[in-house]
């Protein structure tokens, strides 16, 4: 991509104090660019470039907080048992991510500030990540299958030899099956 930006470029020190300042709300971004300056001895950042750096952390933050809020929600509704589902989740907001990237990167090419040749590499490695996704969910969902068929099978043996031992008659056992499991024989 381009060079970093003027906040990036800032020593290890200077950058965490910017990030302390950002967080303050009592404190301006005219402050804090004077404030970083004066500590640097020498115009390092200016408005724009801390407004810019501002406004990217923003975004980030923001879209911290809605996963949390999305993956949160899905633990309150099915539980913690649902890793699964919340690997959903979180496979969506990757591919929400690879969106955002893949249309930030198309506005920084219509303004020239990305190698094509770059772009491309990006665009390519976003897309084998998808792709990555979709097989690792494809086999989540495989195995999932799995282990139901291997429990639904495991129940209604255990149901058989219980019926047979109690004596139970088999229509009756077959109106549990179907009850409980779904399951004709």
């Amino acid at each position: 991509m381009g060079q970093k930006s003027a906040v990036d470029r800032l020593p290890e020190d200077l950058r965490k104090k910017l990030i302390e300042l950002l967080n303050r709300p009592d404190v301006t971004q005219l402050e804090i660019v004077d404030a970083i300056n004066a500590e640097a001895g020498e115009p390092l950042i200016s408005k724009s470039s801390l407004n810019r750096y501002a406004v990217r952390m923003k975004k980030f933050a923001e879209k911290n907080r809605q996963a949390r809020e999305v993956a949160e929600a899905y633990l309150e509704k099915y539980g913690s048992d649902t890793r699964n589902r919340l690997g959903k989740v979180v496979n969506e907001q990757v591919r929400l991510v690879a969106f955002d990237l893949i249309s930030e990167l198309e506005e920084l090419k219509e303004e020239s500030e990305v190698d094509p040749k770059l772009m491309t590499e990006v665009i390519f490695k976003v897309a084998r990540g998808l792709k990555d996704l979709e097989q690792a969910e494809k086999l989540n969902a495989e195995r999932e299958d799995e282990i139901r068929k291997a429990v639904l099978a495991e129940a209604a043996a255990k149901i058989d030899a219980v019926c047979k031992e109690q004596g139970v008659s088999t229509k009756k056992k077959e109106i549990i099956m179907r009850e409980l499991f779904g399951i004709s024989q």
